[in-house]
């Protein structure tokens, strides 16, 4: 079937959308650009990499942009993000090359823009930043986790922070609707989770793999109830969130048949499934879908991609999957739905690039992903149901 896609937007010529969000019913629409030059030189001047780069808000009618909040930086937006009831926007990423400050977080009024977090500047690249479902909880992961609470329309400029080993960093991170939980990975393999009673981390543990590895994604479920967390080694992992901090032990840990790594999990709104994604040589890629009991995984499915994906997306629902894919650079990509219950490929839509990012919204009525071609593409899942 043809894609349902209602709309492609350039927030900004030339730079790649590395990152996108939408509420949950998928009514308000952000995306984050950015730049970097892989093996030639696109750009003139004294770095690459430097630009004005920023977070974009678009008209779901159509992709029109709303409001925007741009920087001169380096890469720019790594993450951007909205919440649930879209209240507030948030990104995060690469704000300076200069070694005084490298990384920032920042968070708006969904609606207006207004700064809620002016720019906060940390000692290095932040890689993610999450929204819980109210956006009163901003996590972000760089060279430590920081948790951000709001009072009235601004977020602390204190955050609790927690550390990792030195020389390591956040690469990725997981937030539950109420904001009682947060969980991390990061580039060494530790995996953190946090719990956060009346504002304020009240316990925490970390587990480290016993061999080498990295955490390329994680995924916290709605409901709290647990998160999963794609590795390297081609293996995704699931910790349910109350044993965690007792006994720091997975669940339950699966290898991706035939992936070398998995760079994307996402998990349903009550935790009774997962999807993975994995790369299978230079060029191919695989997505599974496995049920989850809370001590042991199932596979229900798994299927063959022609690019190597990058990440993937659940809705609320639990109607379908959807996956971005592409790779390397100057190469096409694809953004791809399936029917979650059956593998069965819905559609598939070709972009000019590599494409990173894609996000259901969580009612399944909109499906908003981003490219390195530079367009937001925006598309209408539900509408394979009535045709």
């Amino acid at each position: 079937m043809t894609a349902p896609l209602l709309w492609q937007a350039t927030p900004h010529a030339g730079y790649f959308i590395n990152s996108v969000g939408t509420s949950g019913d998928g009514r308000t629409l952000v995306a984050g650009t950015f730049f970097h030059s892989y093996s030639d030189e696109r750009r003139t001047g004294a770095n690459s990499n430097d630009g004005t780069f920023g977070i974009y808000s678009l008209d779901p009618r159509t992709g029109a942009t709303l409001w925007s909040n741009t920087f001169d930086g380096f890469e720019g937006v790594y993450w951007a993000t909205v919440s649930n009831d879209a209240g507030y926007a948030a990104s995060c990423g690469w704000y300076s090359s200069t070694p005084t400050y490298n990384g920032f977080i920042a968070a708006f009024d969904a609606a207006t823009g207004a700064s809620a977090l002016d720019y906060y500047k940390t000692s290095s690249r932040v890689n993610q930043v999450a929204l819980n479902a109210d956006g009163s909880v901003l996590a972000a992961g760089g060279d430590q986790l920081y948790v951000f609470f709001r009072s009235g329309t601004q977020f602390s400029t204190t955050p609790s922070t927690l550390p990792v080993a030195s020389g390591d960093s956040v690469i990725s991170i997981g937030i539950s609707a109420d904001g009682q939980w947060v969980a991390a990975g990061t580039y060494d393999g530790t995996v953190l989770l946090v719990k956060i009673v009346g504002g304020m981390p009240v316990s925490s543990n970390t587990w480290t793999p016993a061999t080498s590895n990295t955490v390329h994604s994680v995924a916290m479920a709605t409901n709290g109830q647990g998160f999963a967390v794609g590795m390297k080694n081609g293996e995704f992992v699931y910790f349910a969130c109350d044993d965690f901090l007792s006994n720091a032990q997975p669940a339950w840990t699966q290898t991706l048949n035939g992936a070398s790594s998995v760079y994307g999990v996402a998990i349903a709104a009550d935790a009774s499934f997962v999807s993975a994604v994995g790369n299978i040589g230079s060029s191919g890629g695989t997505v599974a879908v496995y049920d989850n009991s809370g001590t042991a995984a199932a596979l229900r499915w798994q299927q063959s991609l022609t690019a190597n994906p990058n990440s993937t997306s659940i809705d609320s629902e639990g109607l379908f999957v959807a996956v971005a894919d592409g790779h390397p650079d100057g190469t096409p990509g694809h953004f791809t739905l399936f029917n979650a219950a059956s593998s069965m490929q819905i559609w598939s839509y070709t972009t000019g690039n590599m494409s990173w990012p894609i996000q259901l919204a969580a009612n399944a009525m909109a499906c908003i992903a981003g490219s390195d071609d530079g367009n937001v593409y925006y598309f209408n899942p539900l509408r394979v149901l009535t045709e």
